[in-house]
């Protein structure tokens, strides 16, 4: 009697199933787009009819849109996400009705999310559809368009072709404009992209030699070495030989004296690569071996690759020795004239190209302002006749230089720091010429040149301190004798002694001397 019941139940729950078979599908839109969500009943049966509920209530035709087994939502909003269940009736009493569940979720997002991503390999051509069978529309389609994560691609129409890449890895939208009822609106259907990378593949290379001479003499005893890659792991090694040839014949046919040795190994690392070295041993070299090609020779299902090597008689001669060094030579020894020559070099370019010459550089008027500092030590008056006397001849006379020289070309004595301002700027470089603590020269000249007071000119000195401080203009610093004390000039001029030295001027040098060079080269 149970075993009866049993079997009754069972055939009951079988017919219950039978009759009500439910399927859930998910569906993803964005707020504002079109949506259709399809009755998936299975064969399609006589007399068919269906209802829809959202979240057990009854879906009514407005805004919704009944058309056959679909339920179109022309502008969704966040409130029609939910649980969607298709109920196809027939009027046929043996299949009773069947359901479909459709989970749909409205986001506030420019793109509808992916479902199952599409996984392709790295190097493939695929091609992208936007038909009915992936995106169904209502009415008329105006426009198709393709967007990769969100943004244009740019491109139009129902397909876009990929040769794929690791780029292309992402989410491809198809967004469909049509029309319905004269109105237009907007579906989108997103399909994630996953790109598997291609695996690269390692070709066999000779590392040494590339093509190489080796020098040897008659009878001599020498190894040939060949390092090669072979490939990643020690599975590279299958089917890959390592060999060499001597005048493209194989050894063994021709020189059977010639020894080969082939040792492998595994570089351990984050690739594990996988290295032969292939050894030739020639026991005695004798006259054939020269200048006949020498080959290594890898060769795999993965490529092939070969290392040369030719064998001439003799160490390299002494032109051979010499066309090696001399270049490297001539390039040091050039260098070190140009360093001890720098100055005579770069002037005698200037003279031939024009530079140099009246015209200061960079619009300038003048190429240098000069300035004499001095009190009333013993040097003073050797400064003043440098500044006012000697650098005139020289410069301006010999070398066609502009100088503004304090006490020869100020309009008045007063120091005025607008007037100072303007010549300085109009002026390449500052030349300041201070005295040292003695005589330049134990015989020395007294200067006819009336000097200027003490006053006017210390306060002239301030100024043109206070304006070298704040202009950029470069200065010279000359010292008309020795062992000169800097420690109560201002830290601007200080510091510009420290960091570009000076230049030291006496009456024993002459107007071509060193001195004159040097002082022309940092003028021009």
């Amino acid at each position: 009697m149970k075993g009866i019941l049993f079997l009754i139940l069972s055939w009951a729950m079988s017919v219950s199933m039978s009759k009500c078979r439910a399927q859930q599908r998910e569906t993803y839109a964005i707020e504002g787009d079109a949506v259709g969500l399809h009755c998936y009943t299975g064969e399609v049966m006589q007399n068919q009819t269906f209802s829809w509920t959202k979240d057990n209530d009854s879906v009514i035709s407005s805004p919704h849109i009944f058309k056959g087994s679909s339920l179109w939502i022309l502008r969704t909003v966040s409130s029609d996400s939910g649980h969607y269940v298709c109920t196809s009736f027939s009027n046929s009493t043996e299949t009773g009705h069947v359901e479909s569940r459709v989970l749909l979720s409205v986001e506030k997002e420019k793109c509808p999310r992916a479902l199952t991503p599409i996984q392709v390999n790295e190097g493939e051509h695929i091609n992208l559809t936007c038909t009915e069978d992936s995106i169904e529309t209502l009415g008329q389609t105006l426009q198709v368009q393709w967007w990769k994560d969100c943004e244009s691609t740019g491109v139009q129409g129902t397909e876009i072709s990929l040769d794929v890449s690791m780029d292309s890895t992402g989410n491809y939208t198809c967004m469909v404009i049509f029309r319905y009822v004269g109105e237009n609106y907007t579906t989108s259907h997103t399909r994630q992209l996953k790109v598997l990378k291609k695996e690269p593949v390692e070709k066999p290379q000779v590392i040494h030699p590339r093509n190489e001479i080796l020098y040897v003499k008659p009878g001599m005893r020498i190894k040939l070495e060949c390092t090669v890659f072979i490939g990643l792991g020690e599975e590279a090694q299958e089917g890959t030989s390592v060999y060499w040839t001597v005048n493209d014949e194989l050894m063994s046919d021709i020189f059977p004296q010639l020894q080969e040795n082939v040792t492998c190994y595994l570089q351990m690392g984050e690739d594990d690569r996988f290295y032969c070295k292939s050894t030739l041993i020639i026991s005695e070299v004798n006259a054939t071996f020269f200048d006949v090609p020498f080959k290594c020779i890898v060769l795999s299902s993965r490529g092939s690759d070969m290392g040369l090597v030719s064998l001439r008689q003799g160490g390299q001669s002494n032109t051979q020795t010499l066309l090696i060094i001399a270049p490297a030579l001539i390039i040091v020894v050039g260098v070190v004239l140009f360093m001890f020559f720098k100055i005579d070099i770069i002037l005698a370019y200037r003279r031939l190209c024009g530079k140099g010459k009246t015209a200061a550089p960079g619009g300038k008027i003048y190429n240098a302002y000069v300035c004499y500092c001095h009190d009333n030590s013993i040097g003073s008056s050797t400064a003043e006749n440098l500044a006012l006397k000697i650098m005139p001849e020289v410069l301006e006379q010999r070398h066609d230089l502009e100088l503004f020289i304090h006490g020869r070309d100020d309009a008045s004595a007063e120091a005025n720091v607008a007037d100072m301002t303007d010549v300085v700027g109009q002026s390449r470089t500052v030349l300041l010429v201070l005295p040292g603590s003695g005589p330049a020269n134990p015989i020395e000249e007294i200067s006819n040149i009336p000097l200027s007071t003490d006053q006017d000119n210390a306060s002239h000195c301030q100024v043109l301190y206070s304006v070298i401080a704040q202009c950029s203009v470069p200065v010279i610093v000359v010292e008309s004798g020795e062992n000169a004390d800097y420690s109560l000039l201002p830290e601007s001029i200080q510091s510009i002694i420290q960091r570009n030295g000076i230049l030291r001027w006496s009456p024993a040098v002459q107007p071509s001397g060193r001195f004159w060079k040097q002082l022309r080269y940092h003028m021009t």
